[in-house]
């Protein structure tokens, strides 16, 4: 009995340490690569890599070497210009209860694709001779296009792939580098366009053009008020001659009705004896009064045709 419960304790502990053993192996050979393309023909690449708790890893100084040989040499075999943008560059690690430790490594690899034809086509930069032998070894690689972009061609067949989330998976790359990799991609307005629909920037030129006819109108519209207006002979103003004094002479006298002593036209005119004296003669020349002696003073009357004059 008790040979059979020691042989059944020996079998169980050999078994717990196989799977232990078998989940550190696991986790020492794990790498995923994920590569955004942008629209920008930039390509955001995060690698992660999952290992032992003892397991090695990049230093910062050998993460920078490897992505710089790797990009040189890409740049040599496609004969294009490339580069990595410095300030994109970050690399951390994180330990996990179960004995390992995941390090990602992130950065952006400039003119990864190229732009032609309102097309993004990526693919020729893994033609250089152990591609990812230069980064992290075989894994699985997971490739996203831009949302505003619809998926053209690409060789070799994903595995998997999910155009709700415009993602492109690969379970290992040892398949996919030899197969001269391609990746085209196409602008949604230019789909648009192909289905009968107005491409965006069709629509943007069509409200610009209208705007600037508007406008023209506007202007043109303004321009012939304002020369109109400029045309127009402006009303005269009503002028308000002064009163003259034999005018100041006729008025005291209707307001007298018609009839008053001189000397109360003189008082009331604020004229001097003389002056009203000369001013009734004029008018008595020109038939508008009549003077009558009154003991030292004299009547002065408005002639009947001019007391109805107003």
């Amino acid at each position: 009995m008790k040979l059979r419960i020691s042989t059944a304790l020996f079998i169980t502990t050999a078994f717990i340490l196989i799977i232990a053993s078998y989940g550190r192996v696991q986790a020492q050979t794990y790498t995923q690569y994920k590569v955004q393309l942008n629209g920008d023909s930039s390509a955001t690449w995060t690698i992660t890599q999952v290992s032992g708790i003892n397991g090695t890893s990049d230093t910062w100084a050998d993460f920078q070497e490897k992505i710089a040989s790797l990009v040189n040499a890409a740049a040599s075999q496609t004969n294009r210009q490339m580069g990595i943008d410095d300030s994109s560059l970050q690399m951390s690690t994180f330990f996990a209860s179960n004995d390992s430790k995941t390090t990602e490594y992130t950065f952006t690899w400039l003119n990864f694709s190229i732009t032609e034809n309102r097309r993004l086509v990526a693919g020729d930069v893994f033609g250089v001779a152990g591609f990812f032998n230069k980064l992290y070894g075989d894994g699985e690689l997971e490739i996203n296009y831009p949302t505003n972009y619809t998926l053209e061609s690409v060789t070799p067949t994903p595995d998997q792939k999910d155009t709700s989330t415009q993602t492109l998976t690969w379970l290992g790359t040892q398949f996919f580098v030899t197969e001269n990799p391609s990746i085209v991609l196409s602008a949604q307005e230019e789909v648009a366009a192909n289905s009968g629909q107005q491409p965006m920037y069709v629509l943007i030129a069509s409200v610009s053009a209208a705007a600037v006819i508007a406008a023209t109108v506007a202007s043109w519209l303004f321009f012939i008020v304002r020369r109109k207006k400029s045309k127009e002979t402006p009303a005269m103003a009503t002028l308000t001659l002064p009163e003259t004094e034999e005018e100041k002479v006729v008025r005291v006298l209707r307001s007298n009705g018609g009839s008053a002593y001189q000397s109360a036209v003189t008082e009331q005119c604020r004229f001097s004896k003389a002056k009203t004296s000369q001013l009734l003669t004029a008018l008595e020349r020109k038939g508008i009064v009549r003077r009558y002696k009154k003991g030292r003073d004299k009547i002065v009357n408005l002639s009947e045709n001019v007391k109805g004059e107003k």
